[in-house]
């Protein structure tokens, strides 16, 4: 009889025991499930969220870049941009007569464009002439100053390239640097060579700084800037500094002002589709006017317009 006892409260025991086993495993199951369920929604998310700002960078990339391409197709001076195709597309629309003695430019262009010259510098080279043409009559008519009748034009060229905003931006940072680098460099008292390759020194790194700067403040444009309107940029600085050394500093500003205002207005004579259109259709035409104006504009003898309107009240008299 007790054998019997013993053997039901043994079994009984051992019944309970698998139950708990059971129970545990069973939560431990449970835990371990919630575990990794909670794992794959933290991974989900991490990888939503990598997607989510992956994407965001792709978008501004992809932004960047069609403002980019943009800006080099109204640039005149890229060879690969949208003026340049345009060139192309009217001379093959447009195939001049026979050769006689008004269109043989025109056959001299094609033949240069189908060997391999670019479009865009033939036309930058006819139109160079009317700018220089135009910013001689506002020195000799109008009684303009500037630094020159070359700076202004080759200027224009760098603004046509960098666009107004982004070129008068690029030469307030590099002639606010030089100004700060004259006044340090006058300190170290170097002969005159070293002292201007330090200043072009400090100069070259404050347009580093920018350019680096450039994606973070949203000058997009800046990124795509060649070497070239940059040099041209600081030839101009270097003029405002060695004017500031000759006269007075308003003197100075006035001039560089005067420089700016005629590089703007040639820039857009540079940019004018139509006048690029005229240069590629009617190249013979335009070099014999250019001639003539200047000609014309030799034979003014008489009081400028700004002597003019300075001693109006004396003429009137």
């Amino acid at each position: 009889m007790k054998k019997v006892i013993f053997s039901s409260l043994f079994a009984l025991l051992l019944l309970v025991g698998i139950s708990a086993s059971t129970q545990v495993s069973a939560q431990n199951l449970d835990d371990a499930t919630i575990e990794v369920v909670d794992l794959n929604i933290d991974e989900t998310a991490t990888k939503e969220g990598a997607a989510t700002i992956s994407g965001s960078v792709a978008s501004r990339s992809a932004e960047v870049d069609q403002e980019i391409k943009e800006k080099i197709d109204k640039d005149i001076t890229e060879a690969k941009g949208e003026q340049t195709n345009k060139l192309v597309a009217y001379m093959d629309q447009n195939p001049p007569g026979p050769i006689t003695w008004n269109n043989f430019m025109q056959h001299a262009m094609r033949q240069a464009v189908s060997g391999g010259v670019q479009p865009n510098v033939l036309v930058l080279l006819l139109l160079f002439p009317l700018v220089v043409t135009m910013i001689a009559a506002s020195r000799h008519i109008v009684g303009l100053r500037g630094f020159g009748v070359y700076i202004p034009a080759v200027l224009s060229i760098a603004l046509a390239s960098t666009g107004v905003v982004e070129g008068l931006i690029l030469f307030l940072a590099i002639a606010a640097t030089a100004v700060v680098a004259k006044k340090l460099v006058r300190k170290t008292h170097l002969p005159y060579l070293p002292r201007t390759a330090l200043m072009l020194w400090t100069v070259s790194l404050g347009i580093f700084g920018l350019m680096v700067l450039a994606p973070y403040i949203n000058l997009v444009t800046l990124m795509s800037v060649s070497i070239f309107p940059i040099l041209i940029l600081v030839l101009l600085a270097e003029n405002f500094l060695d004017a500031q050394a000759r006269t007075k500093q308003s003197e100075a500003l006035m001039l560089t002002l005067e420089t700016l205002g005629l590089a703007v207005i040639a820039s857009f004579f540079l940019r004018w589709e139509p006048l690029q259109i005229f240069a590629v259709s009617e190249p013979e035409l335009l070099i014999i006017v250019v001639a003539f104006l200047n000609a014309l504009i030799g034979k003014f003898v008489g009081l400028r317009l700004s002597e003019r309107l300075r001693f109006r009240s004396i003429i009137e008299e």
